[in-house]
């Protein structure tokens, strides 16, 4: 055979191995899109190629959304929020077998996202911004990235820890916290700060409707939360109750807001 017939033959070969691998690569994805809004896309060892409801995700794909979101569930039941704005790199994904996964690799690069865990253990979860690490428990939250990491729990727990080591631990019913690197103390959000995060960072927790029903979560007590200064008690309103004097002469008993009876009928003794 001619150096020229090999050199032929060892091209046919690499194309085929090459094409093979991607071939079975492709027919493995991690996930697929539920629904977008806008023109989401999607780049990876599997391609560039735009997303729409019904594409599939991939290991190593970067999610990249402009306006609008792209909503996607992985293979052991994970739902993912990539937000406008955002970016979105699925790490890694290895199978432990069709419902559940020994890792789910997720690194938040920018922008905002809502996770849901699906059925694999909560340790197999590793999910990382570029400033903190997120541990969960059994849980559903919202984040946002910029040059530190928001977010809010609505349920189960998470433990946000930031590039410095600091960690905080978080609760279900809209605990709010931050961390990221030295300058961002790892803290749990309350009054005006909380109120102001939830309101002008995390956009899923003032309107989901965007989204499929599939990827709503318990909002309501982020909403309660809205303009909430732990600083100024709320004002209750006085409550008048029908009173029948033991002498007969008709009055009211009127119960402040801390529920404190008040005597209207002070002139009756007298």
């Amino acid at each position: 055979m001619s150096m020229q017939s090999r050199f032929a033959s060892l091209a046919s070969l690499v194309l085929f191995v090459t094409s093979f691998s991607i071939s079975t690569y492709a027919a493995d994805p991690m996930g697929s899109v539920v629904a977008v809004e806008g023109r989401p896309t999607a780049a990876g060892p599997s391609g560039s190629r735009a997303l729409s409801a019904g594409s599939d995700v991939f290991e190593g794909d970067t999610i990249t959304v402009g306006e609008g979101n792209a909503q996607m569930q992985l293979d052991d039941g994970t739902k993912l929020v990539v937000g406008p704005s955002s970016r979105l790199i699925l790490q890694a994904y290895l199978r432990r077998n069709n419902t559940t996964a020994k890792k789910v690799g997720l690194k938040a690069l920018r922008g905002t996202f809502r996770v849901i865990t699906g059925n694999s253990p909560k340790a197999a979860y590793d999910i990382r911004t570029n400033n903190a690490t997120i541990g969960i428990r059994g849980t559903g939250f919202d984040i946002r990235v910029d040059n530190r990491t928001l977010l809010a729990v609505l349920e189960g727990a998470v433990r946000l820890r930031g590039s410095n080591g600091q960690a905080v631990n978080t609760k279900s019913g809209c605990g709010v916290a931050e961390a990221g690197p030295n300058s961002v103390v790892a803290k749990e959000l309350k009054g005006t700060p909380k109120s102001d995060a939830l309101q002008n960072e995390l956009p899923y927790v003032v309107d989901q409707s965007s989204l499929n029903s599939a990827f709503h979560l318990p909002i309501q007590n982020c909403l309660i939360s809205f303009g909430n200064n732990n600083s100024t008690p709320s004002i209750q309103p006085q409550l008048a109750l029908p009173l029948i004097p033991a002498i007969g002469i008709p009055g009211y008993l009127v119960i402040n807001g801390q529920g404190d009876p008040i005597d209207t009928l002070g002139a009756l003794s007298n």
